[in-house]
């Protein structure tokens, strides 16, 4: 009976940790071109999309370039952990750097929070094609 139980809290216990924070792989924003629909604000898809120079969408082309369509041009850009679940960073070729917390709801919505010199930007993203 005691091996039943045990068991029944780990399988809780795994399903409690998969609801967390997911870690955005380069494979997840890969394919297709990734436009702003709206704002996004407390969890939530809400207001006025917020995110130059990506007001008029992006493809991520490989793991470490996406092309912007606000200029057509290529950024550089990186994934890292934090603790409170992943940062994107943008490298703009003109020096300047854009830092995000990046949230995929899933395959087709992800959401950009601003931090740092641009904490006011915030967007909330559909993949087309």
């Amino acid at each position: 009976m005691r091996k039943y139980g045990l068991f029944f809290m780990i399988s809780i216990l795994i399903i409690i940790m998969g609801g967390c924070n997911k870690l955005v792989t380069t494979d997840d924003l890969i394919g297709g071109k990734w436009v702003p629909k709206s704002g996004y604000k407390d969890g939530e898809a809400s207001g006025e999309p917020a995110c130059p120079p990506f007001d008029k969408g992006m493809k991520f082309k490989d793991e470490e370039t996406v092309y912007v369509e606000d200029g057509g041009r290529d950024f550089k850009y990186s994934l890292t952990e934090a603790s409170y679940g992943m940062d994107i960073n943008f490298f703009n070729p003109n020096g300047e750097f854009d830092f995000f917390e990046i949230i995929i709801e899933n395959e087709d919505n992800l959401a950009l929070i601003g931090s740092g010199a641009s904490k006011s930007y915030n967007c909330y993203f559909e993949r087309e094609g």
